[in-house]
């Protein structure tokens, strides 16, 4: 059994030993308040833009922001649900986010041309980053968080967005999609008023099935299991209940015999790699167990 006494015995010492402090403080607020402290925390990854860096996305590390280390940012302030706290800092990303929207492209670009300065994972590379991160990786899911904060917003036009990623959601390029894209429409989802949901659920719930069912070997290397799903939105799982259950055992031998790690390599600048690879570890264990305590809750 996953409780408070194994995660705080056996899980959080492994990650204040090998990972990153704000990692001990998400682990923590799945059992007390630490939302004050999550957010003080993550003002060390921010910059003067009031975007997110500093290797808050373990797989870049640059110190210059980047959205993709922001939207890593954005997940861990769902962790903080009172809203005065996080409030300013929410509106600082707002700002970060519309400055840094491409209008030529149309596009929330990943990474700047900075991040050839620093090592980071080869997906990352500048040359690449729109071929490997199209529309559907990251540009929902930042919408979406644009969407949940539109009394900020000061530049976009948030509905012409939004109808953006509705008319995406529809086309055979969303269909063929993979995990990331997935998510992404997935947290946008989550984020938006429930009309704007019911036109794209049933579709984005036989996306995540199709995407499930052709990967069901997969869970111990790199793909969409249940439970990345289940912890954006329980209700997008509805037709993946019995998975859901196989994948969340599967988890909890995983956490039972502390054996949670990363199933990617970089593919260059290893020497960093193997420095840097445990700062996934304590986000994974807390994605983990969150859905863990979700599902006994749900």
């Amino acid at each position: 059994m996953i409780n408070k006494t194994f995660v705080y015995e056996k899980v959080i010492p492994l990650i204040e030993e090998k990972g990153k402090r704000i990692d001990v403080l998400l682990l923590q607020s799945l059992f007390e308040d630490k939302q004050q402290e999550l957010v003080d925390e993550l003002r060390q990854y921010q910059n003067k833009d009031f975007g997110l860096g500093h290797g808050l996305e373990p797989d870049i590390r640059m110190p210059n922001s980047s959205i993709a280390a922001t939207n890593h940012g954005v997940v861990v302030l769902e962790q903080v649900k009172d809203r005065m706290v996080k409030e300013k800092f929410l509106e600082e990303l707002v700002h970060y986010y519309e400055e840094t929207y491409d209008e030529t492209l149309e596009r929330f670009v990943m990474v700047s041309k900075e991040v050839e300065d620093y090592p980071h994972a080869i997906w990352w590379s500048y040359k690449d980053v729109l071929e490997n991160f199209p529309f559907g990786n990251p540009d929902p899911e930042v919408i979406g968080f644009l969407y949940q904060n539109r009394k900020h917003l000061k530049k976009v036009n948030i509905n012409r967005l939004i109808n953006t990623v509705i008319d995406y959601v529809k086309t055979e390029t969303f269909k063929e999609s993979g995990m990331h894209s997935i998510l992404s429409v997935a947290r946008f989802y989550k984020r938006v008023d429930k009309d704007v949901q019911n036109l794209i659920k049933d579709r984005l719930i036989e996306v995540i099935d199709n995407e499930i069912e052709k990967n069901l070997d997969q869970w111990n290397g790199y793909a969409l299991e249940p439970y990345k799903v289940y912890i954006v939105s329980p209700d997008l799982c509805v037709n993946q209940l019995v998975h859901l259950e196989e994948n969340l055992g599967q988890l909890l031998e995983k956490i039972s015999s502390l054996s949670v790690s990363i199933p990617w390599q970089w593919y260059r600048d290893e020497d960093v790699f193997e420095e840097v690879k445990n700062d996934w570890l304590g986000f994974l264990y807390f994605t983990m167990i969150k859905a863990l305590r979700l599902h006994r809750e749900w």
